[in-house]
């Protein structure tokens, strides 16, 4: 027995993805736990792909109606502010950045007042914003689309926060919706972790991730339930 045991942010996404695995492979599978299981790998691959080389970028609060003025090496500043989302009450994005002259004094440093991680629609905001996931030359935004949004709206309000604060009464949801809302978290999720250009992965780890994304895939193809 090893006498210590340790997780990290790879670590627990691949656990994730085995969970998720092990669900799909039993004669009557909980579509709700598979659904649950691809929301946490989703969050917790936009994390590591927009904490950058620590973890200040992700811990704290963001306001109510968070405004971010920056400047990215020798470019002009500029300034972005949260945009509702067409179909979302809870789900939001960044603006495009406006150009702003510099500002005349230098900016507050942002306070962490706690060792406390970024809620789910702030940072699922900050992977389509260039503000924070242009850490390096060959970074990239990942894009979600409205539609998306809605369908992970839906997924973090009515599925993963009725799994995570389950009151005892009876809830269903359609299968096909379930299975449709974890095909959108993998998705984004291994765009992230293998397209994005911000994510370093230990090479035993990152190949792990990888296998288990396509056995995922593959296993849900030998099932048909393929959306």
């Amino acid at each position: 027995m090893r006498p210590i045991d340790s997780i990290d942010n790879p670590r627990l996404i691949a656990n994730g993805l085995r969970h998720m695995l092990y669900e799909m492979s039993l004669p009557a599978p909980s579509y709700f736990r598979i659904a649950r299981e691809a929301h946490l790998v989703l969050y917790r691959s936009m994390v590591e792909a927009v904490k950058g080389s620590g973890n200040l970028a992700v811990t704290g609060r963001f306001p109510k109606k968070p405004t971010f003025k920056y400047q990215q090496g020798n470019e002009p500043w500029s300034e972005i502010h949260r945009v509702e989302v067409a179909g979302c009450k809870k789900a939001w994005r960044f603006s495009d950045p406006s150009p702003i002259g510099p500002p005349n004094e230098d900016l507050p440093r942002a306070e962490v007042p706690e060792d406390r991680l970024l809620g789910f629609y702030d940072v699922l905001a900050m992977i389509q914003t260039d503000c924070f996931m242009g850490q390096f030359m060959h970074s990239k935004t990942v894009r979600v689309d409205n539609e998306a949004m809605a369908t992970l709206e839906w997924l973090h309000e009515s599925i993963r926060n009725v799994f995570e604060h389950f009151v005892p009464k009876h809830y269903s949801a359609s299968v096909r919706e379930l299975l449709a809302a974890g095909d959108v978290c993998l998705h984004i999720a291994g765009e992230l972790l293998y397209g994005s250009g911000n994510v370093r992965l230990e090479h035993t780890v990152g190949e792990e991730i990888r296998d288990l994304f396509q056995r995922g895939l593959s296993q849900r193809s030998a099932s048909g339930e393929v959306m």
